[in-house]
């Protein structure tokens, strides 16, 4: 090819297309910014609400004999439909100066239950069986030139779980005689203590199993708000899911952390998603 041809040659490039992009309402989330959801944020205030009941109700749990919540309500509960002559009643009565009350008679009746009589042995100590659960009185007596006796009323336990029977273990210490007020001539000295007790004697245990769930509400309820201050500042939707159920656990008084978790935990699944790739 001459110098000539070659100065006339001309490469012809292929036209270019323009290609013209435009925005979509998508965009590329971080994963963080996939967990962050404004609504789940709105339901941890809610669950915080639930947290705080469920650590109010655990302190009282823990406070049997002040609370809202006592455990003669649930054992009372328990009895009702309990099957008859299912429980056993026994204990020890000891004078005031720490010795047994040998030979005292000691009277259990109520209207499920009947009359039952039996008397301490040298040890004080006594025992019941085929004793309907029920809220009962107690007669303890000594007789002699005069009668001395004291009535209690107390809260027979049914059956727990897959036991026969429930046990109710009470210690009595009798009163001196200079405690006694008058006999109004009869020869007969008797305090009512039931005339100036509020709710009847129970089993301590029942009292100590009750004081333990409290811890339990008590740790559920401080755990569950731990994970909803986390939920709140992650607006992390599963974790609220999870947390509601630990709030459910907690229960609350009349039952609103029970409430407050089902409600959380159902509107979860109705709240819409982040959206993204």
């Amino acid at each position: 090819m001459s110098d000539e041809q070659e100065n006339n040659f001309e490469i012809t490039m292929p036209p270019v297309e323009e290609y013209v992009f435009s925005s979509s309402s998508s965009k590329i989330l971080l994963t963080s910014e996939k967990n962050n959801n404004p609504y789940a944020k709105g339901l941890a205030l809610v669950l915080l609400l639930g947290c705080v009941a469920g650590i109010l109700n655990g302190i009282d749990f823990m406070s049997p004999n002040s609370g809202l919540n006592k455990p003669h309500n649930l054992i009372y509960s328990q009895t009702v439909g309990a099957p008859e002559k299912s429980a056993i009643f026994l204990g020890t009565v000891t004078l005031k100066d720490g010795s047994p009350a040998e030979n005292y008679s000691i009277n259990i009746r109520s209207k499920e239950s009947g009359n039952h009589f039996s008397t301490t042995d040298s040890n004080g100590k006594f025992r019941f069986e085929n004793l309907t659960p029920s809220v009962s009185m107690v007669d303890i007596a000594i007789s002699g030139n005069n009668t001395y006796g004291i009535t209690h009323e107390i809260l027979l336990s049914p059956p727990a779980g897959f036991e026969p029977y429930g046990f109710t273990e009470i210690d009595f210490i009798f009163p001196d005689e200079n405690e006694f007020g008058t006999d109004n001539g009869t020869g007969v000295f008797w305090i009512h203590y039931y005339e100036e007790m509020k709710y009847p004697l129970i089993d301590p245990s029942a009292g100590t199993i009750f004081t333990m769930f409290g811890y339990a509400f008590v740790g559920l309820s401080t755990l569950a708000l731990i994970l909803t201050l986390i939920s709140l500042k992650t607006g992390n939707l599963g974790l609220i899911r999870s947390t509601s159920g630990l709030v459910f656990f907690s229960v609350g008084h009349f039952y609103s952390s029970c409430c407050i978790g089902l409600l959380v935990f159902l509107v979860s699944f109705l709240i819409p998603k982040n959206e993204g790739f």
